[in-house]
């Protein structure tokens, strides 16, 4: 592995294949819960994006949850364990307010999976000195941040009735630093 390295925001190109994961846009709007195999709670309305619908830990991406944290161990030359993943469909005006994370997002990383917008929609980062960082990605596109420690938001998404954006949240904690207790998500 190699040496550790101090960072804040680092954009990743083709961090995955998105084709593998595109899908329709779903019908569904809501907050979907994967806790285990025959285990899914369903809220109808997702808490941080009204309107919108987000999965946490839906199994299609738990592979994907696992080949993504080897490359971000040797990206940041730290080793990591597994938190949760969410992906989300955003739509038309949805917008994701300025905050930070949970302890359970200590090393995040966002990837677009795909989108029908006709501009780009980045994803904005606070870096420490105050000043902002704009980061627009590609389907299979990633930005690796820390998520307790950076604030983040996207503004309202413009577009149609038709206008979409998917996008994965992949969530790890250092296997030595001070969130270790929520591997696995949890000690929430």
């Amino acid at each position: 592995m190699s040496n550790k390295i101090d960072w804040s925001v680092i954009e990743m190109p083709n961090i995955i294949d998105a084709s593998y994961f595109y899908e329709e846009v779903p019908w569904e709007r809501g907050m979907y819960r994967y806790d285990g195999p025959g285990k899914v709670s369903v809220e109808p309305n997702e808490k941080q994006v009204s309107g919108s619908l987000a999965r946490y830990n839906h199994p299609k991406f738990k592979e994907a949850h696992y080949e993504i944290m080897k490359v971000i161990e040797n990206t940041i030359g730290e080793r990591l364990y597994p938190t949760y993943y969410y992906d989300r469909f955003y739509f038309k005006g949805h917008e994701l307010t300025k905050h930070t994370d949970r302890p359970s997002c200590e090393v995040s990383i966002t990837v677009n999976i795909s989108h029908n917008l006709d501009y780009n929609w980045p994803i904005m980062f606070e870096r420490p000195d105050g000043t902002a960082l704009s980061c627009t990605m590609n389907p299979g596109d990633g930005a690796l941040y820390k998520g307790c420690v950076l604030p983040h938001w996207r503004d309202p998404m413009k577009g149609n009735k038709n206008s979409y954006y998917h996008q994965i949240f992949f969530h790890y904690v250092r296997r030595n630093g001070h969130c270790v207790q929520h591997a696995y998500d949890r000690g929430n």
